[in-house]
């Protein structure tokens, strides 16, 4: 429902950039592994870390900076059969 796109890296490859966390929040609920981390100025969940993948980091893509990524594959989602 929220309409974000993100595409999934392994958590060993994904860095942010120097003084990135002065503008990022990190929410959990529940068993605390899924880690949802927003940016504190316009509240856009950039990243997170899923219940299911925790080795892995989900990234949001109108999050990413133009360049950044060679190619993104859309996969359909329907929001009930994801467990």
């Amino acid at each position: 429902m929220r309409g974000s796109t993100a595409f999934v890296v392994p958590a060993a490859k994904f860095k942010l950039e120097a003084g990135a966390e002065e503008s990022i929040t990190t929410y959990t609920f529940g068993t605390h592994t899924a880690k949802h981390t927003f940016c504190k100025v316009c509240g856009i969940t950039s990243f997170y870390t899923q219940r299911d993948n925790p080795g892995e980091v989900a990234v949001t893509v109108a999050c990413v900076d133009p360049g950044t990524v060679a190619h993104v594959e859309y996969r359909r989602f329907d929001g009930r059969n994801w467990e």
